[in-house]
């Protein structure tokens, strides 16, 4: 996984093709941005920030009050994110599991497609738990049932393993033990893909893929463009959000 994520090529291919080819009237990025911004003065952790996606998208809406805190397991993603923020935030290489912060230090808490990474999320939770200020804000954005559906067909199942780990639907059950008023907003859509190479590329970056060959996978997504005028790829994002007692 440190290899995955050493520097933000292998995510920003994956970032590429949602962002070329998504049919959604909004971006995801800023859809996020309008959930989870708190009020003038708050102070807000980013965990697995990487290259700092969610405010370079959102960099006008930044209130200059906010004490922003982007970390990231990864000193490479840390190296990324300062290039979009610079002395707009502070920054710290980091381990979920065993945060480098004071308790009860945050209003808000984000966790942006990262949670399925983690090897013990009841730590983390309690981690983030403790770093919250009472009735602080933690929202962790995953993905749900049928998520790249397509793409699990395409070249391999286990493309779901996120899903099952720490989901849409599997999320809620393990954040109600540490977090209370434990709430789900989708963010549903579809990827029209017109181009083979994004697709491709999307399969080389991910954490299942193997090295094996993708002939058959070029083919068939070469096939549905050449029929279909597109290769669909259904997208089922999302946000679950809650709050420390």
């Amino acid at each position: 996984m440190s290899g995955q994520y050493a520097t933000d090529v292998n995510l920003r291919a994956r970032i590429d093709l949602h962002q070329r080819f998504s049919t959604a009237k909004e971006d995801w990025h800023r859809w996020v941005f309008d959930r989870v911004a708190p009020p003038e003065g708050a102070r807000i952790l980013e965990l697995g920030c990487g290259p700092a996606e969610l405010w370079k998208r959102n960099l006008d809406r930044i209130d200059p009050t906010w004490q922003l805190t982007l970390s990231d397991l990864s000193p490479g993603m840390i190296e990324a994110a300062q290039q979009v923020l610079g002395d707009r935030a502070e920054y710290a290489v980091a381990d979920s599991e065993e945060l480098p912060f004071a308790g009860e230090q945050f209003d808000v808490v984000v966790a942006n497609h990262m949670l399925y990474h983690v090897a013990d999320r009841p730590r983390a939770l309690a981690e983030i738990r403790r770093v919250l200020r009472p009735s602080g804000a933690f929202h962790a954005a995953t993905n749900g049932a049928g998520h790249l559906e397509e793409l699990a067909a395409l070249f391999d199942a286990s493309f779901r393993r996120h899903i099952e780990a720490f989901g849409l639907e599997t999320g809620p059950p393990q954040l109600e033990p540490f977090f209370s008023d434990v709430r789900i907003e989708r963010f549903e859509g579809e990827l029209v893909v017109t181009e083979v190479e994004p697709v491709v590329a999307y399969i080389r970056s991910s954490t299942v893929y193997d090295g094996r060959p993708l002939d058959d996978a070029t083919r068939t997504v070469e096939a549905a463009i050449t029929v279909d005028g597109a290769f669909r790829i259904a997208t089922k994002a999302g946000l679950i959000s809650c709050r420390k007692p």
